[in-house]
């Protein structure tokens, strides 16, 4: 173990992927409902991977709504800020996981991402603003 990784799977399963490149394919999915206002729940469960179906994993819910100051009561991180969060996280996972490929402990990792935004794209009141 390194880092928390089992290494002898690690390299066992890129072994795997270079005999059977197919089973590389994953498809992530993520359902989201409208609740209320700016208020959203976004439900993570199934994906597909390593050529098959797996729903083994618990639901993880997400609350997706605005702050006050964007009509929303801040029942859960908003949407702008939610992409941020796979975005450390990926980032962070392939650090460690490229570390502990090449035995590198790593002792800790932390990060900070931000993303501007300026509502008047969003609201429509400038065309010089992009909308995202």
């Amino acid at each position: 173990m390194v880092n928390g990784i089992n290494v002898d799977q690690m390299f066992q399963t890129i072994e795997l992927v270079k005999e059977k490149p197919e089973i590389a394919q994953f498809k992530f999915r993520v359902r989201n409902k409208w609740v209320d206002g700016t208020h959203n729940r976004a439900t993570v469960k199934g994906f597909y991977g390593a050529l098959q179906e797996d729903d083994s994993r618990e639901p993880l819910v997400l609350e997706i709504d605005e702050p006050p100051i964007l009509c929303g009561n801040s029942l859960g991180a908003g949407p702008t800020e939610h992409p941020l969060v796979p975005l450390s996280g990926c980032l962070t996972t392939s650090l460690i996981a490229h570390a502990t490929a090449t035995g590198i402990a790593i002792k800790a990792v932390e990060s900070r991402h931000e993303k501007d935004i300026d509502l008047r794209g969003f609201l429509g009141v400038s065309e010089e603003v992009p909308i995202g």
